[in-house]
């Protein structure tokens, strides 16, 4: 499947229908204790982590482009107890000025990872409709619940 690259606001839509997705999830499994997370090949960062801290955790989340390479390294420079006030403006406002030209990798998945396993819980999520069955191993062995790609997630005709 190829997945587009998506600019920051279609990447923001896609986190807010995740995020209500996943709202669906919790109400259907009110005993459910887990939180998302954006994951691709190794790497992963929390759904709601501020997006510089998303792209320093996970720098795989962005397509390679100029606007990628540049914000990994403000990103580098930006490091409070080695810069002064006036340095980390600037550094913030040249990362928003680069936000525009982002380009995010739509086939990162959004996952759900546990505060607290509950294996019975995790094998009734693995062949739940809300979770994406192509993409969610469906083996008592696994416990990675996917519930979808970030493409997915910007198509999504979920009502905010």
């Amino acid at each position: 499947m190829n997945h587009p690259r998506l600019n920051l606001n279609p990447f923001q839509e896609a986190l807010a229908a995740a995020n209500r997705h996943f709202a669906e999830i919790r109400k259907k499994y009110p005993t459910l204790r887990a939180y998302l997370v954006l994951s691709l090949r190794g790497g992963q960062t929390k759904l709601d982590n501020e997006l510089v801290d998303s792209i320093r955790e996970f720098p795989s989340l962005l397509r390679d482009n100029t606007a990628k390479t540049k914000t990994l390294e403000l990103i580098k420079k930006l490091k409070p107890k080695e810069s002064t006030k006036p340095e980390q403006i600037q550094l913030k406002a040249e990362l928003k000025d680069l936000a525009k030209d982002l380009e995010f990798d739509g086939s990162v998945q959004v996952e759900l990872r546990f505060h607290d396993l509950d294996y019975d819980l995790v094998w009734k999520l693995q062949s739940d409709e809300l979770v994406d069955q192509a993409l969610t191993p469906l083996t008592r062995a696994s416990i990675n619940i996917v519930l979808g790609t970030l493409s997915t997630f910007e198509k999504s005709d979920l009502e905010p």
